[in-house]
């Protein structure tokens, strides 16, 4: 089994990274505008680099799309590949590959592609990049959050995944 998970997990994290991707560099760091904090939404909005009411369908549609993704994968990891079906080995199976998807977000994405490289660098914000860039505080906020954050989500998750395997 843990073998198993492994090989999910890396293809979850190609899958994530490829969508995550897809949703940035066809338009570029500004397209990828919803991904930012605020004042530097605000920014671009007022260097007339993207509208608001743009910003906000693309995360409509980002957050749509990751939400049904995620929850496809797992499902499909979980219930379909794995073959669970009791209630506590979907959950700490769901667990586990939501955790190191999690993990993968803070490390590869949100540190090494958006806090260390100059890719997410967006001429006019240099004085906001402070936020984004302060990859120390980001992976102490966020990796608590990925791994004790993930323990109420896959109980929900796992009632979930179990009601839909038991009705196919």
């Amino acid at each position: 089994m843990p073998q198993k998970l492994l090989a999910e997990t890396l293809v979850i994290w190609a899958l994530f990274f490829l969508y995550v991707w897809l949703s940035t560099v066809p338009l570029g760091p500004v397209g990828g505008a919803f991904y930012y904090e605020q004042d530097i939404q605000d920014r671009l909005v007022e260097l007339g680099l993207i509208t608001r009411e743009r910003i906000e369908r693309r995360r409509r549609v980002a957050v749509a799309a990751g939400l049904v993704a995620v929850l496809v994968m797992l499902f499909v990891c979980v219930c379909v590949v794995n073959g669970a079906r009791h209630y506590l080995d979907i959950v700490w199976q769901t667990y586990v590959l939501y955790a190191l998807m999690e993990a993968f977000d803070c490390v590869v994405i949100d540190t090494l592609w958006v806090a260390l490289s100059g890719w997410w660098d967006i001429p006019g914000t240099e004085g906001l990049r402070g936020s984004y860039k302060d990859w120390r505080s980001r992976m102490r906020a966020k990796m608590p959050r990925a791994f004790l954050g993930g323990i109420p989500l896959a109980f929900i998750l796992a009632g979930l995944f179990w009601l839909v395997a038991h009705l196919l």
